[in-house]
């Protein structure tokens, strides 16, 4: 345990990020004890989205879908694209993930916790005296994090979500927080 508490390598945001999706993590109730809630519906969410990618921080949006696959348990599809400079480059990462979320209502709030697997692709563009130079990269890996909906009407939810997206790229892990706040439509009756 002490040597993941110390995250060797790992910046100040990306111990908070850990310890918030443990925490959530922690604080879900066993399946058994999860209310039975109205059928399952698929939803749609919307949003503004910030990542910190190395040094940079990239703001932009996120779009995201779910499928229910039982009360708890939803299959997840993400889309993100985050833009900004650094170091005199341009910078822009879309990110496509898929996975699974696991949510419990309570009243008006809807906690979950996912874990996603995707990939990100990155193109870095320096404008030069004689012209311009572009680099792109797709690198894979992980995700996990969490979030709280509040529903605010039958089909309608506020959400804010914390994950760290973990890449390989370039033969290292890199770890990159990222924060999404928006909203959520829910089809169905």
């Amino acid at each position: 345990i002490r040597n993941f508490l110390r995250l060797r390598g790992a910046r100040p945001a990306q111990r908070i990020v850990l310890v918030l999706f443990a925490l959530l993590l922690a604080m879900a109730p066993p399946v058994s004890a999860w209310p039975v809630t109205p059928a399952p519906a698929p939803d749609l969410f919307a949003g503004y989205s910030y990542t910190k990618a190395g040094e940079a921080s990239l703001h932009g949006w996120q779009l995201g879908g779910s499928y229910p696959l039982g009360q708890s348990l939803r299959l997840v599809a993400d889309l993100n694209g985050h833009y900004g400079s650094f170091a005199q480059a341009d910078l822009t990462q879309l990110t496509f993930l898929a996975g699974a979320r696991w949510a419990w209502a309570k009243g008006r709030f809807v906690p979950f916790v996912e874990a996603l697997l995707g990939a990100a692709r990155t193109k870095t563009s320096v404008d030069l005296s004689s012209g311009s130079i572009t680099d792109t990269d797709t690198d894979w890996g992980p995700a996990f994090g969490g979030g709280l909906d509040y529903r605010f009407g039958d089909r309608w939810s506020a959400r804010a979500q914390v994950d760290l997206l973990v890449l390989r790229a370039e033969g290292a892990w890199e770890s990159d927080p990222r924060l999404s706040l928006g909203v959520v439509y829910r089809f169905g009756d």
